[in-house]
């Protein structure tokens, strides 16, 4: 008889435990294009890779206020297709019950659910609508941002926005680079750092920062931006929500407008981002930079900020602002607790399924100072941390204050991630 220890691992003559290859190991949860490449190192025939890629995948949705009736039918649908949905052990036997629920499975199960249930009432069909759109914006690329005739490569990997303030009072500087020449030799530092994108912002958002009239805006950030348009072609986005301020910067060279209330504060905005054929950042903010961290609170914090940035993406394609000019961003720290911030964070590849470019900007703020005990000039570690998460989870653009030190670590997590599979 073959010697074996308690675990059934077979040992030599003397005891010992044979070296033998390991013939089963678990891998990391895959998107469809990694196990894709999986398969195409198995040398797996192209059709087949089609066709198993989406019965390998795995996915969890939240489906927020069912009725009992549509509860039921929706989980006969899932255990049909051989998936499942947990609801409130309760709308089983209450017809007057509702329920938030969580349907897990595969992203072909998904497929064949949402075919049963667009057909059926109780408002499945909007469910259905829903998981179709979420499924499919997961595997839509997004190869590129358009901006002013120009396109920015997204398809690369993820890009960075480097954070040049043009205040008195920003949170993360202190007004270093208040002076044209300091804002200017700035910008042109994170170039050779590896910046893709440079955001010049004249007006503080940060909390409980009070407004700056728009003529004072220009005067801070125009000069920057004509000089800098001349000494880089990195794309030049300007931080404003101001209409005026956007124009002006616009005609010195800005090629992206990043607004902080999605084109909500100033009705003329989406004109001018129209008319310039310019690129846009729609963020989320709940009040204003000088209420907005009083005791923010939400019903769903996940829910509630994919339906503003829905509902406002929604009315800029409507006004004739292109899809391809579009970026969103679940704006974190604007109006929001750490909690909430670490709840966006968790879920990106919720805001991902919008189907646009997603932008995050963690840079060196609060709750990063509240998790660690780090003040502001001691959050890079941090800053870092969480940019590459939201980088490795969906974010196609990272606004950073520390470009250098970005740029290095998602490098590396890039090249891990795109390790060729010898398996």
């Amino acid at each position: 008889m073959v010697p074996r220890d308690a675990y059934g691992n077979q040992r030599g003559m003397e005891g010992q435990k044979s070296v033998e290859m390991k013939r089963v190991y678990l891998l990391n949860p895959l998107s469809v294009k990694e196990i894709s490449a999986c398969f195409r190192s198995l040398s797996v025939h192209p059709e087949g890779i089609g066709i198993m890629s989406k019965k390998s995948a795995f996915y969890t949705f939240r489906v927020r206020s069912l009725s009992s009736p549509a509860a039921n039918i929706l989980k006969q649908e899932a255990l049909a297709a051989g998936a499942e949905l947990a609801t409130a052990w309760r709308v089983i036997k209450a017809a007057d019950a509702e329920t938030d629920a969580l349907l897990t499975g595969t992203y072909r199960q998904v497929e064949i659910i949402v075919q049963k249930i667009r057909s059926q009432q109780f408002g499945l069909p909007c469910i259905a609508a829903e998981l179709e759109s979420a499924i499919r914006n997961l595997f839509i690329p997004r190869p590129y941002l358009e901006y002013r005739g120009s396109r920015l490569d997204l398809a690369t990997g993820p890009k960075i926005m480097g954070i040049v303030n043009v205040t008195p009072d920003s949170f993360s500087d202190g007004g270093r680079f208040f002076s044209t020449d300091a804002a200017v030799g700035h910008g042109m530092e994170l170039c050779e750092q590896g910046a893709d994108v440079l955001d010049i912002g004249g007006e503080s958002t940060r909390p409980g920062s009070r407004p700056v009239d728009a003529a004072e805006e220009k005067r801070r950030v125009v000069p920057v931006i004509e000089r800098l348009r001349q000494r880089t072609n990195t794309p030049i986005s300007i931080d404003t929500r101001k209409s005026e301020v956007a124009k002006a910067a616009l005609d010195s060279g800005a090629d992206i407008v990043n607004d902080i209330s999605a084109l909500t504060y100033d009705s003329r905005m989406t004109g001018v981002v129209r008319r310039y054929g310019a690129g846009v950042v729609m963020m989320h903010m709940k009040g204003t930079p000088k209420t907005m961290q009083k005791a923010p609170a939400y019903d769903d914090v996940i829910a509630d900020i994919l339906s503003f940035l829905e509902q406002r993406t929604d009315d800029a394609l409507q006004k004739g602002i292109d899809r391809g000019h579009i970026v969103v961003d679940p704006g974190i720290g604007f109006g929001k607790t750490p909690e909430h911030n670490l709840s966006i964070l968790k879920h990106m590849k919720a805001f991902r399924a919008l189907g646009f470019p997603l932008l995050v900007g963690v840079s060196r703020k609060s709750f990063i100072g509240k998790l660690t005990g780090a003040g502001v000039e001691g959050r890079s570690y941090g800053s870092v941390a969480a940019a590459v998460w939201a980088a490795a989870n969906g974010a196609d653009i990272v606004r950073v204050h520390d470009v250098k030190e970005t740029r290095q670590a998602l490098l590396t997590v890039r090249h891990i991630m795109d390790a060729r599979c010898t398996y």
